[in-house]
């Protein structure tokens, strides 16, 4: 790891911090130096994993605005500043097509997966722009870039997760902060395998080959590893004219 990519000092805020890609990114930052902040709502999981990283636990649901002003406040009390922040908590919501979902399953993925990024990104920004500098990334998706037959509320709420993650940069932009997001494609974790089971309840393992051969890059699903080292570069001095940007990790999946 190159000397520009130690984070010594720096404080992190993470959200999604007990599983998945969340964790990946807090455990990198961790031995890069970084006073994290871990923010998730599965209390036990999110207190098991800041204290192997010596992180801040702070137990909050991102669709609540009191919880997402309660996790930026304790980060403040604790370190006095925010430098970093991985916006990444996300739902998948329920598989269905349109005429057979209620507006309830759409309004409860973008409470979490729009509204949610939405606040974080205020809330953070009002204590980045005193500051003059911040880098932050917004975990969307490759249903950022496409549409899906049966999943409307996800690559909805990931197409808001682009459109805020070009405002905010164009915001933060004078105030010399950075914003940019992601797009993973097909990457195991919790959320990939539960979809697998909403495609075929019968026989998800069948989905998951199916899957990982469709990919062009080593015909696989990538890893949360991968994505936090995408995030991490994304968040360090390396990318320093990097922002307002898409950057997709989908082993060529969207290529063609």
């Amino acid at each position: 790891m190159s000397a520009s990519y130690r984070f010594d000092g720096q404080v992190a805020v993470i959200t999604g911090a007990a599983a998945g890609f969340g964790l990946a990114v807090a455990t990198r930052l961790a031995e890069s130096g970084a006073c994290l902040v871990m923010v998730d709502r599965a209390e036990q999981a999110l207190h098991e994993a800041a204290s192997k990283l010596s992180g801040l636990p702070v137990v909050a649901d991102v669709s609540v605005e009191s919880e997402v002003d309660k996790y930026v406040a304790a980060a403040v009390q604790a370190h006095g500043r925010i430098d970093l922040f991985f916006n990444n908590a996300g739902i998948e919501g329920r598989m269905a097509p349109m005429t057979e979902l209620s507006v309830s399953d759409f309004d409860k993925v973008w409470a979490v997966n729009a509204r949610g990024v939405f606040m974080g990104l205020r809330s953070v920004l009002t204590v980045m722009k005193p500051q003059g500098s911040g880098a932050i990334v917004n975990t969307a998706s490759m249903a950022a870039i496409k549409g899906a037959a049966a999943f409307s509320p996800y690559i909805a709420s990931k197409h808001a997760v682009l459109g805020l993650t070009k405002s905010a940069a164009l915001e933060g932009a004078p105030y010399g902060i950075r914003v940019n997001c992601v797009a993973p494609g097909h990457i195991d974790t919790r959320m990939a395998r539960d979809l697998t089971a909403q495609i075929n309840p019968s026989d998800p393992e069948g989905v998951f080959r199916a899957v990982s051969e469709s990919v062009p890059y080593g015909k696989r699903y990538g890893t949360a590893a991968e994505v936090a080292n995408l995030v991490v570069w994304l968040l360090s001095s390396e990318s320093e004219y990097v922002s307002g940007s898409l950057h997709l990790i989908d082993g060529a999946l969207n290529a063609g």
